[in-house]
């Protein structure tokens, strides 16, 4: 059911979505929310806007993180992680854990929020000049296939602290828990404050944004997505914040050795959640000598993965989600393979599920790349790791920089000043030393990338303030 209002309501149609493990197999019927149900989840979020903003700051902080708690026990107790694993393939472990962390992300920005959003007093002697951030209004919340349930109590929670009421639009493709979520969410705090909807394809996407009830816009998703919705937006000039993809590197320096723990550490950068991560390690950079030593060390670990359904046990990477994205990692190995590169998998599929058409692609270690390639040049956004080799340091880092995208990047190294030098010069929203990926994600810390890779931050007392626009106040003395 969708939610508007403070009410479950149905959609226009409904529509099936498909576990990508066995494509065959329906998981259930999504509501498909139209027109009628858009306006009134804005006119919904428009009603609760002046009570919503009126309340202070830590009533609102409270309320937030209660209902994230109330959410994460809800979705709990209804086997929710079961659900979500059935429709988007993620292992059970890790959807598990992305419940589990709903309470923990909204109290951690909560207790931001008071800092970020309290008056600057320019003389701090004085109540004139001051500096106030003020909710836009309504915001227009657009969530990923990869990790919805996370980003929506990130989204939800920065967005409404700073005073805005909410219009959630779940992914298409995994719709059903982020919609129990979005539900339970709702219900602890008013009416109207938190709405939910879903729909196939792009078209409720696109009416949202567009929608002119809405007033600021946060999107994650790919590059392609990001330029449509910016496109859409600018007719009225719809402030927007995107999250979009990246082309990550990381640089190992000269003095590591390939060791157990330094390839633990690049495998589980690269392939959580079948590499479908923004943030994941796309290409590694290596001495050129050790390259062939780091790719054999990388293959070795993988050969204990096993590929399958999410919910088996002995299952440690789910498929892809949709068959467009194993296609496209498929024709990019191809392509690398086509132009001379050595392309190795390791790991296997899990035998139960060898025939049950899931999109299933083995982790996989590319060497000999050319530079220009696709799979260097494009995020592959799957199991595939480019390992290339440098000369030099300064030519790794330049490699690096060579890319439209910025999310994030990394060097590993027990050299504190060639870190320091490095880091310096990577070019990132996020740059990390000897860590990469989630294990490198601070939420006391604003993320987001620069150039192809978005507008604007999530997280962090900056992730905040973006939901946010300054009023300055003035004031003279009055005329005698």
């Amino acid at each position: 059911m969708l939610t508007i209002d403070g009410e479950a309501r149905p959609g226009a149609s409904t529509y099936p979505v498909h576990n990508p493990a066995r494509p065959a197999e329906i998981v259930g019927d999504a509501p498909a929310a139209g027109p009628e149900q858009l306006d009134a989840a804005v006119q919904a979020a428009r009603r609760a806007l002046t009570g919503w903003r009126a309340l202070h700051v830590a009533e609102r902080v409270a309320a937030v993180t209660a209902a994230a708690t109330r959410a994460a026990e809800q979705l709990g107790a209804r086997d929710g992680a079961r659900l979500y694993t059935r429709e988007h393939g993620k292992v059970l472990s890790e959807a598990r854990f992305e419940i589990d962390t709903a309470p923990v992300l909204a109290s951690l920005l909560g207790s931001m929020a008071e800092a970020a959003l309290a008056p600057e007093h320019i003389d701090p002697q004085q109540a004139y000049p001051r500096l106030h951030r003020e909710p836009y209004g309504v915001a227009a919340l657009v969530l990923p296939f990869n990790w919805p349930l996370a980003l929506a109590i990130t989204k939800l929670s920065s967005a409404l602290v700073a005073g805005n009421t909410a219009v959630v639009k779940v992914p298409p493709t995994c719709p059903l828990a982020a919609l129990q979520l979005g539900e339970a969410f709702a219900a602890a705090l008013p009416p109207g404050v938190v709405n939910v909807l879903a729909g196939p394809g792009s078209e409720l996407a696109q009416a949202l944004v567009t929608h002119p009830g809405v007033d600021v816009i946060s999107l994650t998703g790919g590059v392609a997505t990001g330029r449509a919705v910016m496109a859409a937006a600018s007719s009225r000039l719809t402030p927007v914040l995107l999250e979009l993809g990246g082309n990550d590197a990381a640089i190992i320096g000269p003095d590591l050795q390939i060791t157990d723990e330094l390839v633990e550490r690049l495998v589980t950068a690269t392939y959580t959640t079948g590499g479908q991560v923004c943030m994941a390690i796309k290409r590694l950079y290596a001495p050129a000598a050790r390259v062939e030593e780091l790719a054999d060390a990388v293959l070795a670990r993988c050969q204990r993965e096993v590929v399958g359904d999410g919910l088996a046990d002995e299952t440690t990477l789910g498929p892809l989600h949709t068959a467009a994205g194993r296609d496209r990692v498929q024709a990019l190995t191809t392509d690398a393979r086509a132009r001379g590169a050595t392309v190795r998998a390791a790991g296997r599929i899990r035998e139960a599920d060898a025939d049950s058409g899931g999109y299933f692609v083995l982790p996989t270690v590319v060497t000999g790349l050319a530079p220009d390639a696709a799979l260097a040049a494009q995020e592959q956004f799957g199991p595939v790791l480019p390992i290339f080799g440098y000369q030099s340091i300064d030519d790794a880092v330049d490699a690096a920089n060579a890319t439209d995208f910025g999310l994030t990047a990394s060097v590993w190294t027990g050299d504190d000043a060639l870190a320091d030098s490095v880091a310096a010069r990577l070019v990132a929203g996020t740059v990390s030393v000897n860590c990469h990926g989630m294990a490198a994600q601070d939420p006391r810390l604003p993320f987001g990338g620069v150039g192809q890779s978005g507008l604007g931050r999530e997280l962090g007392v900056d992730g905040i303030r973006a939901f946010t626009q300054p009023r300055a106040f003035v004031r003279q003395p009055a005329p005698r």
